[in-house]
């Protein structure tokens, strides 16, 4: 899926940003996207953009992987400022609980009543990040072997994983049950820049970009990324980099990419303008609404009197009518 947005700008020492992010998911070899246990979430508005890879091997870990991205990116309790990550997953928890058993009890499975009954969890590794364009700051929090990647101008930074050797089998994760949430993310932040590319991205993908930065050739791999453009592009790229002298493996794939670019000054002009155009607009409608409001409450006012005077009129020849006759 391709998803590109250029979600919003701001002027900040007369330098004006702009962000844009496209965004993959797609599935193991000789499987479907049905069976994909990855998960990718983004709120534009709050700038938070999220990934999670859903253990294989664990309990419905594409349920409690949906759930993770969509509460971190659009229902979230959770603040970095705070970093409450336990009570932030407790409501999530809880969610995943009541599916699961509603799972449960539609198949009517004997090895799924049991695991659910011997409280087997779901297992997720994850990445959130918040970008705050007037600040020109990120933070995320990161579990497990999905990686966030940073390239600037002056290098490439890797989180939390920094060599291809380091992938096991046996990931930190979250879980689905509070007492088997035996680690806690890890929390960093950085700065952006013009021209930076933040990458997140899940296991395969991750140990595929590692190997290129250490055989010295990350900055081609990294273009190769980003010259995608479509859902059909980046599984033709997944198919080929399986069978590449260095082979990504095969496993579900997510990859999120957010560039930062600063607007040319045509660009700028043309966004100063736009927002003068608009303000001024918006004056003139409110100055038109203004007089027309006066108008109405005008002539709700003159109907109102006129409506007083005729009663108080006849409500007096009434009562000097009664006086004539009592006389």
């Amino acid at each position: 899926m391709l998803h590109k947005y250029e979600f919003y700008q701001t002027l900040l020492n007369d330098i004006m940003l702009n962000l844009t992010f496209n965004r993959y998911i797609t599935h193991k070899e000789g499987e479907t996207i049905d069976d994909c246990q990855d998960a990718m979430h983004e709120n534009v508005m709050l700038g938070r953009f999220a990934i999670a890879d859903g253990a294989t091997r664990s309990f419905f870990p594409k349920i409690w992987a949906d759930l993770l991205v969509n509460h971190f990116c659009d229902n979230s309790i959770f603040s970095f400022k705070e970093k409450n990550w336990i009570e932030w997953l407790q409501p999530i928890q809880q969610e995943w609980y009541e599916k699961a058993e509603e799972k449960v009890k539609d198949r009517n499975l004997f090895y799924l009543t049991n695991s659910f009954n011997t409280r087997e969890p779901a297992a997720a590794t994850f990445i959130g990040i918040e970008i705050d364009i007037k600040t020109e700051k990120w933070q995320a929090m990161i579990i497990g072997d999905s990686c966030l990647f940073h390239k600037t101008n002056s290098g490439f930074s890797s989180y939390l994983i920094e060599k291809s050797v380091d992938f096991d089998s046996f990931p930190e994760a979250f879980a689905s049950y509070a007492d088997k949430n035996y680690y806690p993310p890890t929390f960093i932040s950085g700065a952006i820049h013009s021209d930076d590319i933040l990458v997140l991205t899940t296991d395969a993908i991750a140990k595929w970009i590692l190997d290129h930065n250490e055989s010295g050739n990350v900055g081609t791999c990294l273009d190769r990324l980003c010259e995608l453009d479509s859902n059909e592009k980046f599984c033709q790229f997944v198919n080929q980099a399986r069978s590449e002298k260095v082979r990504l493996v095969n496993d579900d794939v997510t990859l999120m990419l957010i560039s930062i670019e600063e607007l040319n000054c045509d660009e700028k002009n043309k966004s100063r303008h736009d927002i003068s155009s608009a303000t001024h607009n918006s004056e003139n409608i409110n100055s038109s609404t203004n007089v027309l409001e006066t108008i109405i409450w005008g002539l709700i006012a003159g109907v109102t009197g006129v409506w007083i005077l005729r009663w108080v009129f006849y409500f007096i020849q009434d009562l000097l009518l009664t006086l004539f006759k009592t006389n």
